[in-house]
């Protein structure tokens, strides 16, 4: 199932604008956290603060949107269109999403991010991860991720009409 998810991803992003949108290069995209967390923004006296930047790289700028949405639904343990609308509407609102950007956000999301942020353990220590736990884990991830298509399918046309 989840190599499914990844091989469609990838046929998509080919047949998307992404190869297009990533020519305009890094000094128009800047950077990136590439980690984005709710807990890497620190609220100080002349505002908010960006911390943990070992990860911090040239790409599309949707890359840390992709990471907030996946994770929050991640900690929810399902998938809300409201909240994810809002979300993206919120970034719109401060950085605005191009119908291209958009259609690159919905393919990333599209991919089996947690499972795969998740199961990278595995390959550093297989015989300490491999049991129940994990078992548990990848059940909770793909229920989740189960839920996810009904919103990506409710929100796939949110930006068509746009400019």
């Amino acid at each position: 199932e989840i190599t499914e998810q990844a091989k469609r991803g990838l046929e998509r992003l080919h047949q998307s604008s992404y190869d297009e949108v990533s020519k305009l290069g890094n000094a128009y995209w800047g950077l990136v956290h590439q980690d984005y967390g709710w807990s890497n923004g620190q609220m100080g006296k002349d505002g908010m603060w960006i911390i943990d930047l070992d990860g911090v790289a040239f790409d599309l700028p949707i890359r840390d949107l992709r990471k907030l949405i996946s994770g929050t639904m991640a900690d929810l343990y399902r998938w809300d269109a409201t909240w994810v609308r809002e979300m993206i509407k919120a970034y719109d609102e401060a950085n605005p999403l191009t119908k291209e950007l958009y259609e690159i956000l919905l393919i990333d999301l599209a991919m089996p991010n947690e499972f795969y942020k998740n199961i990278k353990e595995i390959v550093y220590e297989p015989e300490a991860f491999l049991g129940e736990e994990t078992k548990l884990l990848i059940q909770t991830i793909v229920d989740t991720d189960r839920s996810k298509w009904p919103v990506l399918e409710d929100i796939q046309n949110d930006w068509k009409g746009r400019g």
